[in-house]
């Protein structure tokens, strides 16, 4: 009998805390804890499932160029992040204005790094100061951001993608095979600090 109502107190304890969470959380994270009328209604139509991979960029060496400022990845508010590919990955980063971030030590990123790219290490204790500070300079929260780490078992580039998605980022890329294959396609290094 005391099992049940411990049980049962902390299944309602569980239950206020969602809510409380929920009512605070940004409209477009908000669980939707009942279906709306709209949804139910005979001959509704249903919205399309979201993509479970982004489309490819096209890189800038195909025969049709990219219009400027177009988005080849679109935002998926759904998910913290998405991965990509090594091709795409170089595709985003040779248009240019697509900010570039190493999740890696600042030792490490000192060493090599992806050129342009800004230290992000998601081990040092100033993480959630620049990820703040990051989201603070004005970055369009649906325009996409390109994450890396060293690849392979290396889940930093992933812990950083959930950061900017929690802070209001809905477009964050993680390049899935990271540095290493960055350099094993002889594509622009810098060492040293950040600019």
């Amino acid at each position: 009998m005391r099992f049940l109502a411990r049980s049962l107190t902390l299944l309602g304890l569980a239950l206020v805390c969602a809510a409380v969470s929920n009512a605070l959380a940004k409209p477009e994270r908000k669980l939707r804890w009942f279906p709306s009328v709209a949804s139910t209604a005979p001959g509704a139509a249903k919205a399309a499932p979201a993509a479970a991979t982004a489309p490819l960029p096209v890189p800038a060496s195909s025969a049709a160029p990219v219009a400027a400022g177009a988005t080849a990845f679109a935002p998926h508010p759904d998910k913290p992040w998405i991965e990509i590919s090594g091709e795409e990955a170089a595709a985003l980063q040779e248009r240019g204005n697509i900010p570039v971030l190493d999740a890696r030590r600042s030792s490490v990123y000192r060493e090599g790094h992806v050129a342009g790219a800004r230290p992000f290490s998601v081990w040092e204790a100033d993480i959630d100061e620049k990820v703040q500070g990051f989201f603070g300079e004005g970055h369009d929260p649906n325009a996409p951001i390109l994450v890396y780490c060293s690849g392979g078992d290396c889940e930093d580039s992933h812990m950083l993608g959930q950061k900017l998605y929690f802070v209001g980022f809905d477009n964050v890329l993680v390049y899935k095979d990271g540095f290493p294959d960055w350099q094993k396609r002889g594509l622009a290094v810098a060492k040293g600090d950040a600019p």
